[in-house]
């Protein structure tokens, strides 16, 4: 895969269509627009899908608003085939920064008015940051009625004792004491302020173009996995060190289900050095028929690979939430992190985890020592995995 090039400007792009969505978007042009939405979430794909429950409630709602998503351009694959939004803008927040480093501040001001200008000039009349806390001038520059933000949803994260002082540049916020403990849930918030019901399917949408999905049958055939074949996906890696279940351990799994359901395996990751460098040595120890899909698929690829499995295994990562929002069952193995706030609210499976006394402690890297480090993700067992994703499979595994 090619990597981009850095520090780019602001950019703003059609969505793609779909083809496994029905696509609702805004029936007039922008100017007879009922409402002019723009909603920021940059990154993190599993956060962004979290998200997409509000596009559809908004959609309902208001069917001839415009919504806009501003997302960061190595995680717009996330949204950028929404079935709801009417626009996505690509952002590079190293675009600025890079001016501001280097001291070049005339630049930087040219360019913030120069986007400041674009921003107005799209009218829009309602705004909702997700990530209030950065980027502060961009309430300012879109100028909007109503601006919406949803503060203290990472402080612990960012070690915050206190809420940003840029809650003040919003006509509503919502901060660490109004929080649902759902990320979902904190990310519908702003329908309370525009009067409109939470909606009954809280289930979030993921879409995939019909050349992502050749792509994938393209792909499985040229590795030897027919279109009839039972396809498990294992994501083994997750951004935390401390969220991954032990490498050996896939291995164990995917070889049992191979050699007693039958079923391909197809294992999942990103480009980076060490996901390679894992999903490598996962799929040459698996006995059985495996595939190596790491850092050769796109995002909205992979989502289409997962569409066409039976079953996925993963920890708390992005490809467990693409299951969620395709209706594929999932097996989801949580640890550090507590399920019943990460966890997909609509999900099709099961979520596996052990109580330990200092979990969850939502930590990156796990502080423990010696027996007791990732306690939590060693307390599932193989066994229990294989059961999980071999009852979605209807098939029984041998008692050896």
């Amino acid at each position: 895969m090619k990597t981009r090039k850095k520090h780019l400007p602001p950019e703003f792009c059609a969505p793609l269509t779909p083809c496994n969505l029905a696509v609702k978007r805004c029936p007039v042009s922008r100017e007879n627009a009922s409402h002019r939405i723009l909603i920021m979430r940059t990154g993190a794909f599993g956060d962004i899908l979290m998200g997409t429950p509000l596009l559809a409630a908004l959609r309902e709602a208001y069917p001839n608003a415009h919504l806009t998503w501003l997302v960061v351009y190595s995680e717009a694959q996330a949204i950028d085939a929404n079935p709801y939004i009417d626009e996505f803008i690509r952002w590079d927040g190293s675009y600025w920064k890079k001016m501001l480093r280097r001291g070049l501040y005339p630049l930087w001001l040219v360019h913030a008015l120069r986007f400041q200008r674009v921003l107005r000039a799209k009218k829009y009349d309602i705004f909702v940051s997700f990530q209030p806390e950065e980027w502060p001038l961009l309430v300012k520059a879109i100028h909007p009625t109503v601006s919406i933000g949803i503060f203290d949803t990472f402080r612990q994260f960012n070690n915050d004792e206190k809420t940003s002082r840029n809650v003040a540049a919003y006509t509503h916020s919502f901060t660490e004491a109004d929080l649902p403990l759902h990320r979902s849930d904190q990310y519908l918030l702003p329908l309370r302020v525009l009067r409109i019901p939470d909606p009954a399917d809280k289930r979030m949408q993921m879409g995939f173009t019909t050349e992502d999905a050749r792509m994938v049958e393209e792909f499985l055939l040229s590795r030897g996995v027919s279109d009839k074949q039972t396809l498990t996906i294992l994501a083994p890696m997750t951004t935390w060190q401390s969220r991954c279940w032990p490498i050996e351990r896939y291995i164990q799994l995917g070889s049992k289900l191979t050699t007693d359901t039958g079923c391909a395996i197809a294992v999942i990751g990103s480009a980076h050095p060490n996901e390679q460098e894992a999903v490598a040595k996962i799929t040459a120890q698996i006995s059985g028929q495996t595939v190596n899909a790491a850092g050769v698929l796109t995002f909205r690829q992979m989502s289409a690979l997962v569409a066409r499995a039976s079953v996925l295994v993963s920890g708390d990562t992005g490809p467990m939430h693409v299951a969620a929002a395709l209706g594929i069952p999932s097996i989801s193995l949580f640890g550090p992190t507590p399920a019943e706030g990460r966890a997909p609210l609509v999900r099709n499976g099961r979520v596996l985890f052990h109580s330990v006394p200092c979990g969850p402690c939502d930590q990156k890297t796990c502080p423990n020592k010696g027996a007791d480090h990732m306690l939590c993700m060693k307390l599932i067992t193989v066994e229990e995995v294989a059961a999980a994703t071999s009852e979605i499979l209807n098939k029984p595994l041998s008692t050896a």
